[in-house]
């Protein structure tokens, strides 16, 4: 089921994989979907959010990491493994949403080593903006291409592989409103 879901984002670019390939076919074919797919919905994302709202979707996710924290606040160092960067990675990121006055950086004085990035009422607004065309982009690729029927389908699937994960990776979780 995943496959069908999944092929009519991706396409025929799966028909030319691989001829003739032992049994772990399906296996690898749907996984070569997922992966095509996820990267086809991230560089659109990456282009919208660029052109229409001045930041990447990696600079958008950090945002919303913040937005749900609470206290709108992040140590660094779980920022980075929430958003599956380096530390230097992270520091040119969130150096320049400092620049734009999105976060501020916050050590606090019982411990200097501790670094947080926190959410600026600028950064508040630049997310809402960010959001508003990250739902419109997840809309025109997924919501445009999979009925409602599919869509339940393919969140029940990612689900369950996110459940059977979550004990390795505590990022996935299964999101709790489901």
């Amino acid at each position: 089921m995943v496959t069908i879901i999944v092929l009519l984002i991706v396409g025929p670019a799966t028909k030319r994989y691989a001829p003739g390939m032992p049994t772990e076919r399906s296996v690898v074919l749907t996984w070569r979907s997922l992966h095509l797919a996820d990267g086809a919905v991230r560089r659109a994302l990456d282009e919208r959010l660029a052109g229409e709202a001045g930041c990447s979707l990696l600079e958008h996710d950090l945002l919303a990491w913040l937005t749900a924290a609470p206290q709108r606040r992040l140590q660094m160092l779980e920022l980075a493994d929430m958003l599956g960067v380096t530390r230097g990675g992270l520091t040119r990121i969130v150096d320049r949403l400092v620049e734009r006055g999105w976060i501020e950086r916050d050590r606090p004085a019982s411990n200097r080593r501790e670094v947080y990035a926190m959410l600026t009422a600028d950064g508040q607004h630049a997310i809402e903006r960010a959001r508003a065309v990250y739902v419109s982009v997840l809309n025109e690729t997924l919501g445009d291409h999979l009925s409602k029927p599919e869509l339940d389908a393919l969140a029940r699937i990612t689900d369950k592989l996110l459940g059977a994960f979550a004990d390795r990776d505590p990022r996935c979780q299964p999101h709790p409103c489901r």
